[in-house]
């Protein structure tokens, strides 16, 4: 997701006389949309291994580690019914990430990147109440999560933005952010107050049943990080032309 952010920034850094080309930072991208697609996903894979510190030249803040301040989740199938809620949650592994894709559509005013992501290990704060297998269960504590094998998918609308005495700005109309997780593994300390033993139980079904869980937590997942990239593309691609991306 944060090769997205470097997207945002770097697609704001375009400036070049020729238009058959377009600068993307150092790459010179051809116009011609399949090429420039592959000149992106080239230019992605180049700046994403610097995102964990960061790339000040282009206003790239650190990814690592991704913050994600809350997650809500209401879980009501099979033998889990549970309300569950993540604050304060730390996700580290964004910055090892590789863009497979990255397809153009002047047309349709649209860009779609796909990326895969080894991995990414989450910490936070988790509160928990509800029934699993019939039994009661609550707790409060601290969790970790890792998430792995992620296949992602961002697709972002184009607009056009109208500026006084000057051509259109490109803006991002609409974002939206999903993903398929090829294995997920979660722990909740202190489930069941101080009852070891049953929290060890508990914590050993619902990774026996982390298809559940993790589906569970990719709706909000997605939400948020929809929530964290739209205002940052709204900026980015506020500074180009529309006409420099966008087909009449």
């Amino acid at each position: 997701m944060w090769s997205l952010l470097c997207l945002f920034v770097v697609v704001s850094c375009v400036a070049s006389s020729d238009k058959s080309y377009i600068n993307f930072g150092s790459f010179v991208c051809p116009r011609e949309e399949k090429a420039l697609g592959k000149c992106l996903q080239d230019a992605l894979n180049t700046y994403i291994p610097q995102l964990s510190t960061g790339v000040p030249e282009y206003g790239v803040p650190p990814c690592e580690p991704l913050i994600v301040p809350a997650l809500s989740i209401q879980q009501s199938s099979g033998p889990i019914s549970v309300v569950s809620s993540y604050s304060d949650v730390t996700v580290k592994g964004p910055s090892t990430m590789r863009v497979k894709h990255v397809e153009v559509n002047s047309k349709k005013h649209q860009v779609i990147v796909k990326l895969h992501i080894p991995e990414l290990k989450m910490t936070g704060h988790y509160q928990l109440s509800g029934q699993i297998l019939m039994l009661p269960i609550e707790g409060e504590g601290d969790f970790s999560a890792v998430y792995g094998d992620i296949d992602a998918k961002v697709t972002i609308i184009l607009g056009r933005k109208h500026r006084l005495n000057n051509v259109d700005a490109l803006t991002c109309k609409q974002l939206d952010v999903s993903f398929h997780v090829g294995y997920a593994s979660m722990h909740l300390d202190n489930l069941f107050g101080s009852e070891g033993e049953l929290s060890n139980t508990m914590n050993k079904f619902l990774n026996e049943n982390w298809q559940s869980l993790a589906e569970e937590l990719q709706a909000p997942m997605e939400e948020a990080l929809k929530d964290f990239l739209k205002p940052l593309a709204d900026h980015a691609f506020g500074t180009l032309n529309a006409d420099d991306i966008l087909s009449s």
